[in-house]
């Protein structure tokens, strides 16, 4: 009886969690994609050593790849704010910026991810390692994240979004 009870509190719980938050939605899922791309730079301590972005980068004879590393991570941080601003208003002027912004993160982890593997194919020398790998991963994986908050942010738009002067 008490597990019922229990399933039933948690249900209402997350329903009404969903209807206070749901316009926030794009927002959470911007913020993990760019945790997904921030959090993973390489760095060493006693002992343990985490190589990803800047090692893989570092052995490529490309040297676009490392505007495109910083390329990723300034439009990160600039969707994170029009995330929030979007969370905000809804207004179909900040969709279509977040939209559009996407779309320039998706070319350059296209590009990323095509640097290390046309290097692979063009010099016999290079081969890709498994931070090399691991680092194209982590790109895919952050970009997944702003595809969902995307699709959510085109779900929650407010197309009757007028502005009101404050």
């Amino acid at each position: 009886m008490n597990s019922v009870k229990q399933k039933e509190s948690f249900k209402s719980s997350m329903k009404r969690w969903y209807d206070y938050n749901k316009y926030s939605i794009p927002t959470i899922f911007t913020v993990i994609g760019s945790l997904i791309y921030t959090l993973f730079l390489d760095f060493r301590t006693n002992g343990f050593v985490f190589r990803s972005h800047i090692s893989a980068i570092n052995e490529l004879t490309n040297k676009e790849v490392g505007f495109y590393l910083f390329a990723l991570y300034i439009i990160a941080l600039v969707q994170i704010f029009n995330s929030m601003s979007f969370s905000k208003k809804r207004s179909p002027m900040s969709l279509i910026l977040f939209t559009v912004l996407n779309l320039f993160q998706g070319l350059f982890v296209f590009l990323y991810s095509n640097a290390f593997l046309y290097e692979a194919a063009t010099r016999a020398d290079y081969t890709l390692k498994n931070y090399s790998i691991m680092s194209m991963g982590i790109m895919a994986a952050g970009f997944v994240f702003y595809v969902i908050a995307t699709l959510f942010a085109w779900v929650y738009v407010d197309w009757k979004y007028v502005k009101i002067e404050d």
